[in-house]
C-alpha cells in the first residue's frame, strides 16, 4: 500500500467523514463557528417563537469530524478525501465515496464538477485521471478498467449508459435487478464498459450525466431527482509473476439525491412524489448506518430499499468508506445543516476493516498444477534411474495393463504362478481392485447357483420369513430352522448327490472371462487409435477482390492515357520549330492548355463547375437550416413562456396526476415537432452534400496536379531538350498552385473551433482527454437534442420532469463566404 494509505491507519478501523461548506455571501457567522483545528464545528441556534413558551429545542450543537473543507477548491477536496483511496484501489482494496446533504448543497458539483471548465472538474474525472496515470507508472502490472453508471429513480433502476448505440438493444431486453453471489452484490442487466484510456472513460461519464433526471424547485434550478452511482471495476494482474493470482477491486462514487423539506421546496405533483421517495430511501440508509454502528445488532436491514441493497458490500466491512457532508451555511438552512452533520457523526461509528480482494484464475491454476505434476514425474523418474528401477512408471494404468493384472491375479488364485510382480504403487492398487472384482464375481456366481438349487430365505426380510412359514417350512421368526437336536446341532440328514456344488460352473466362468479379455485386447484403445485416419484439409483457391481489379484497371487506363499524351507531345514537338529563347512559363502554360493539355484542362474546368454548383447548394441549404433553427428557438421560447405562465397560475392535474396543458401550448408543441422533422431531413441532406463537396474538391486537386506535371514534362521536352536538372518545377514557382486556405464551405464553424481548440490544448496536454470527451458528447447529443423534446433512452411514466442537457450544443450553423 502507498504511504498515504498506510499512514491512515489511525482511521482505518472506521469510516471517515469530511464536511464541505457551500460558498455563499450570506454565511451565518453568528450561528456557525469553525474551530481552528479544522475538524470541529459549533452551532448556536435561536429558539423558534412559533413553538410556544414551553420549548425544549436544543440550541447548541458541536460536531467533530475528520476535516472541514470551508471554501475549498476541487483539487483540495480530491487530495483530502479521494487520492489515497484511488491508490489503494489499484492494490486490490474496495472503496466508496458518498456525498450526502440537503438539496442544493453542492453534492453533484463535488462529485462530477462543471464540465465547462477543466479546473472545476469533480472527484470522478480527477479519479479517472489519477487511475490512468498510476497505471502508466506500473508497467509490471496489466490492469483492466470497466465502468458502469446506474440511476435509482423512484425505487426503479436505470442504466444511464443505455443510450449508447451498442447498449440500447441489451437494455431493452434485460431489465435491471439486484442479485447476490459469493463475490458480493451485483445488478443483473447492468452493462460494464471496458475503457482503454481516460478519454473513453470521461466520454461515458458525460454520456451518463446528460441522461440524469433533473427538475427545478425553489432551492435548486437543477435538482437531481435520483441517486446515481458511478462504479469503476479494476482488475490487476502481474506481468512478471506467472501465477493465477489477481486482484479485483471496486470503486463506487455515490451521488445521493438531496433531502428535501416540502415546506421549503414547495414541490407539487410528480416532483412531490419524487421528494417522498428520496426522503424515504435516505431514511432507510440512516437505519442501515445505525445498525452497522451498533455492534449488538445481528441483523442489518439492507433489503429495505434498492439503494441500501446495492450498497450492501460498499458501506463498512472490508471497504474504505468516505463520506462528504455537503452543508449550506446560511441561517435559513441551519436545521438541515444540523441534520446532515448528525448523520455524518453516525457514519463515523461504522467499523471498517479493509482487505485486499485476491482471486485466482481456475484455468491458470489447472495449467500450473499440470506443469508441476509433469516436473514431479520427471524427478521421480530420475530418482528411479539412479537406483536401477527403470521399469517403474507413474502414469495411470491403461485398460491393457488392468487386464494383464487381472489375469495374473486369476492365475495366482488358481495356483499356476507362485507370486504377482509388483513394481510400483499403482500396480498394488490395481491388484487389490482385481481381487475385489474377482471376489464379487465369485460371490454372485455362488449365490446364483444356490438360488437355482435351493430355496434361499433372507433372514432380514420378515415378509420372506412369513411366506416360508405359510409354505410349511420349519423356520422360526428369527429365520432359523426348527428340528430335533443332536450332540452337534440340528439333524437334517445327509445331503444328496445333486446338492453338491459343481465346480464346472466356476471353470466355465473363468473361460468366459478369458474369451472376453481376448476380445477386448483385439479392440483395445491403442489399436483403435491406429485405425483412425487423419482428417483431410481442403484448400480454398484465393481470388482477387473486385476492388483490386478495379485499381488495376484504373492504373492501366492512366498508363495508356499518359503514353498517348506523351506520344502526342513528342510528335507536336518534332513538327513545331523551337524558338531560340524559351518563352516564359506563364505564356507556355497558356499555350499548353490550348493545345496538348486541352483534354486535361477541359476535365479540370468541368470538375470546377460541378464543385461550384455543389458549394452553392451547400450554402443555400445551410441558410435554410439556420432559418429553421432560428424558428425552432423562437418556438421553444414561446413554449417556455407558456410553461412559466402555467406554473405561475398553478398546474392543473388530471385523475392520474399528469399536468394538463392548454390548447395553445399543445399546438406549439406540435409545431416544434414539425420544425424538428424538417431540420432533421435538411441536416441529413446537408451532410450528404458536404461529402460530395469534399469529393469534388479532391478531384479538382488531382486534375490540377496532373495538368501541372504534364506541363512540366512538355516544357522540358519542347524547350530544354529533355533536361530538368536546372529547371524548377511549376509548383516551386507557384504556377497553377491553388490557395491552400481551408475552404469555408468544407470546414464549418464547429470544425474551425475544434481545430483552434486542439492548438490551444497543446499548452496543457493533461486537459486534452477532458475536452475531447466533452466535445464528443456534445456532437453525439446535438442530433438528439435537435430532433427529440424528451429523452428516449430510458422510459419514464407520464409527468416525469424533463431531462436537461447541461452541455448545450452550438446553436447556429454559420455560413462563411
Amino acid at each position: 500500500m502507498s504511504a498515504n494509505t498506510a499512514g491512515h491507519g489511525k482511521n482505518g478501523s472506521r469510516a471517515t467523514v469530511w464536511v464541505r461548506t457551500k460558498p455563499t455571501a450570506n454565511f451565518a457567522q453568528d450561528m456557525i463557528n469553525l474551530q481552528p483545528d479544522g475538524k470541529t464545528i459549533n452551532f448556536h441556534c435561536y429558539r423558534d417563537p412559533k413553538k410556544g413558551i414551553v420549548n425544549n429545542q436544543i440550541v447548541d450543537w458541536s460536531f467533530k469530524v475528520d476535516g472541514v473543507l470551508h471554501n475549498a477548491n476541487q483539487e483540495k477536496v480530491f487530495e483530502a478525501v479521494a487520492a489515497d483511496v484511488i491508490k489503494a484501489a489499484l492494490d486490490g482494496y474496495n472503496g466508496t465515496i458518498m456525498c450526502y446533504g440537503q438539496t442544493g448543497a453542492g453534492k453533484t458539483f463535488t462529485m462530477t464538477g462543471a464540465t465547462e471548465n477543466y479546473k472545476h472538474r469533480g472527484l470522478i474525472p480527477r479519479a479517472l485521471s489519477q487511475l490512468f496515470r498510476d497505471i502508466d507508472s506500473r508497467p509490471d502490472y496489466a490492469t483492466n478498467l470497466r465502468v458502469s453508471y446506474i440511476e435509482i429513480y423512484n425505487e426503479m433502476m436505470y442504466d444511464l449508459l443505455a443510450t449508447l448505440p451498442e447498449s440500447v438493444k441489451a437494455a431493452q431486453m434485460n431489465p435491471l435487478s439486484i442479485a447476490e453471489d459469493e463475490q458480493g452484490v451485483y445488478v443483473k442487466g447492468l452493462q460494464s464498459h471496458l475503457v482503454q484510456n481516460e478519454e473513453e472513460a470521461l466520454n461515458l461519464l458525460f454520456e451518463g450525466e446528460t441522461n440524469r433526471a433533473i427538475a427545478t424547485h425553489t432551492l435548486n434550478k437543477q435538482s437531481s431527482r435520483s441517486h446515481c452511482i458511478f462504479t469503476i471495476i479494476i482488475e490487476s494482474r502481474s506481468r512478471v509473476e506467472s501465477n493465477a493470482k489477481y486482484t479485483l477491486s471496486k470503486l463506487n462514487f455515490v451521488d445521493l439525491a438531496g433531502s428535501e423539506r416540502l415546506g421549503k421546496t414547495q414541490s407539487e405533483g410528480k416532483t412531490k412524489e419524487e421528494a417522498l421517495h428520496i426522503n424515504k430511501s435516505l431514511s432507510f440508509l440512516e437505519q442501515v448506518v445505525l445498525a452497522l454502528a451498533d455492534k449488538r445488532r445481528e441483523h442489518v436491514p439492507f433489503r429495505q430499499s434498492k439503494l441500501t441493497h446495492f450498497l450492501k458490500d460498499s458501506i463498512g466491512g472490508s471497504c474504505y468508506t468516505r463520506l462528504i457532508a455537503n452543508v449550506w451555511g446560511e441561517a435559513a438552512q441551519i436545521e438541515e445543516t444540523v441534520s446532515t452533520l448528525r448523520f455524518a457523526t453516525r457514519m463515523m461509528s461504522v467499523s471498517v476493516e479493509p482487505a485486499v480482494n485476491i482471486h485466482y484464475n481456475p484455468s491458470i491454476m489447472v495449467k500450473n498444477l499440470e506443469k508441476e505434476l509433469i516436473l514431479l514425474k520427471r524427478e521421480l523418474a530420475m530418482h528411479d534411474t539412479l537406483v536401477n528401477r527403470t521399469q517403474i512408471t507413474y502414469d495411470p494404468l491403461t485398460e491393457q495393463q488392468r487386464y494383464e493384472i487381472r489375469q495374473q491375479v486369476r492365475q495366482y488364485l488358481e495356483g499356476r504362478i507362485p507370486e504377482i510382480d509388483v513394481v510400483n504403487l499403482r500396480q498394488i492398487q490395481g491388484v487389490f481392485e482385481a481381487f475385489k472384482d474377482i471376489s464379487n464375481q465369485m460371490s454372485k456366481e455362488i449365490e446364483e447357483s444356490l438360488r437355482a438349487r435351493y430355496t434361499v430365505i433372507d433372514k432380514t426380510d420378515p415378509v420372506a420369513i412369513a411366506t416360508a412359514q405359510q409354505a410349511g417350512i420349519p423356520i422360526n421368526d428369527a429365520g432359523e430352522l426348527v428340528g430335533e437336536t443332536d450332540s452337534s446341532g440340528f439333524g437334517v440328514g445327509p445331503a444328496g448327490p445333486g446338492s453338491k456344488l459343481v465346480p464346472s460352473s466356476i471353470i466355465n466362468a473363468k473361460k468366459n472371462e478369458q474369451r472376453k479379455g481376448k476380445a477386448r485386447e483385439r479392440t483395445s484403445p491403442a489399436m483403435m487409435k491406429q485405425q483412425i485416419s487423419a482428417p483431410q484439409v481442403s484448400k480454398v483457391p484465393t481470388t482477387e477482390t473486385p476492388t483490386a481489379q478495379t485499381q488495376l484497371a484504373d492504373k492501366e487506363e492512366r498508363r495508356d492515357e499518359s503514353e498517348f499524351l506523351s506520344t502526342a507531345s513528342q510528335s507536336k514537338a518534332q513538327t513545331t520549330p523551337r524558338p531560340s529563347t524559351p518563352p516564359g512559363k506563364v505564356e507556355a502554360f497558356e499555350e499548353f492548355k490550348r493545345n496538348e493539355g486541352s483534354e486535361i484542362n477541359g476535365i479540370l474546368a468541368e470538375n470546377k463547375e460541378i464543385l461550384s454548383a455543389k458549394k452553392l447548394a451547400y450554402a443555400s441549404l445551410a441558410k435554410e437550416i439556420n432559418s429553421t433553427k432560428e424558428e425552432m428557438d423562437r418556438s421553444l421560447a414561446r413554449l417556455t413562456k407558456l410553461k412559466e405562465e402555467r406554473e405561475a397560475e398553478g398546474n392543473a392535474l388530471n385523475e392520474d396526476g399528469d399536468i394538463i396543458i392548454s390548447e395553445t401550448e399543445y399546438l406549439e408543441i406540435n409545431r416544434l415537432k414539425d420544425l424538428k422533422t424538417v431540420y432533421k431531413t435538411n441536416f441529413e441532406e446537408l451532410k450528404a452534400i458536404k461529402s460530395e463537396v469534399q469529393y469534388c474538391q479532391r478531384l479538382v486537386d488531382q486534375c490540377r496536379q496532373r495538368l501541372i506535371q504534364e506541363f512540366d514534362s512538355w516544357y522540358a521536352r519542347s524547350y530544354l531538350n529533355g533536361f530538368q536538372e536546372d529547371n524548377p518545377s511549376s509548383v516551386t514557382t507557384g504556377l497553377g498552385v491553388r490557395n491552400q486556405k481551408v475552404d469555408p464551405m468544407v470546414e464549418d464553424e464547429q470544425e474551425q473551433f475544434d481545430r483552434l481548440q486542439m492548438a490551444l490544448l497543446m499548452e496543457n496536454p493533461d486537459s486534452a482527454p477532458f475536452y475531447n470527451a466533452q466535445t464528443r458528447t456534445k456532437q453525439r447529443k446535438i442530433y438528439q437534442s435537435a430532433t427529440n423534446q424528451y429523452q428516449t433512452g430510458v422510459k419514464r411514466v407520464p409527468g416525469t420532469p424533463t431531462r436537461i442537457i447541461r452541455n448545450q450544443p452550438p446553436t447556429v450553423l454559420e455560413v462563411l463566404y
